[in-house]
């Protein structure tokens, strides 16, 4: 009994699998078959019986389509599977005995996948290089951009000092104008008073030159105006007529005078009575 149980214990242990040791590597799976090798189609649909006493059918489009999407990081893209689309259909069947069977397999499909990973797994250093170019790509970002805003930052520096520049020429130049500006005014300004203080002068000097004439024209007229009225009086004492045409004469000559010259009445002269 003892033996017989031995027996079945070291049956039982061949049977079961082995685990691999941590460190160690399993046993690799058997290798698939090529791609493509197989006969049997990705899509297959079976309909071993069919049996319709009537069928009436009308389509107006009918489209049928595969499609799968399969996607390993960028070295795989696949797109496969099965759609079908109909418009305009009109079905009429009757008396419909009939078996079907659609079968999707994906062997190929699976056997691409499996050999991209094996490669990969065989050769680490595809996803190095393709890493490396990544950080590449973004080290080159990085450093366009940095040169693009260090660009920007010296032309920005440049043109604010251009325009402090600028701004300052504009300002000497404004000084510089309005300098020369306030000058010619002060200038203008002061031959303008020294031209009308000249013109003041030759007025005043006019204005005196003028009454000083009116005086001595008046005084004239004056000395004129007495002389006849004094010749008058001396000869007054030989008769009327005279004295009559004296006053007359002396006196219309005398009042023309004053009416022209308006001067102060000259005094008159007491009449001697003859003896």
């Amino acid at each position: 009994m003892a033996e017989h149980g031995y027996a079945e214990d070291e049956a039982a242990r061949e049977e079961e699998p082995e685990e691999p040791i941590e460190g160690e590597l399993a046993e690799p799976a058997p290798p698939s078959p090529p791609a493509g090798t197989s006969d049997d189609p990705d899509v297959h649909l079976d309909v071993p019986q069919l049996h319709v006493d009537e069928i009436d059918l009308q389509v107006e489009q009918l489209r049928a389509r595969v499609s799968l999407q399969a996607e390993v990081l960028s070295l795989l893209k696949l797109n496969v599977g099965a759609d079908v689309e109909l418009s305009g259909v009109e079905l009429d069947i009757k008396g419909v005995d009939a078996q079907a069977l659609l079968d999707v397999r994906l062997d190929n499909v699976a056997a691409i996948i499996g050999r991209v990973l094996a490669t990969i797994d065989r050769n680490p250093q595809i996803l190095e290089q393709i890493t490396a170019g990544l950080g590449t790509t973004a080290e080159n970002l990085g450093e366009g951009a940095g040169k693009a805003v260090g660009e920007l930052g010296e032309g920005a520096g440049e043109a604010v000092e251009e325009t402090g520049k600028g701004a300052r020429k504009a300002v000497e130049g404004v000084g510089e104008g309005a300098g020369e500006a306030v000058g010619e005014v002060g200038e203008g300004a002061g031959e303008a008073v020294e031209e009308a203080g000249g013109a003041v002068s030759d007025v005043a000097s006019e204005a005196g030159d003028t009454v000083s004439e009116a005086r001595d024209t008046a005084s004239e007229t004056v000395g004129s105006a007495g002389r006849p009225a004094r010749r008058t009086a001396e000869v007054g004492s030989s008769g009327r007529t005279a004295r009559k045409g004296a006053r007359h004469e002396g006196g219309s000559r005398a009042e023309r005078v004053a009416r022209k010259t308006k001067p102060a009445a000259p005094r008159r002269h007491r009449r001697e009575e003859p003896p």
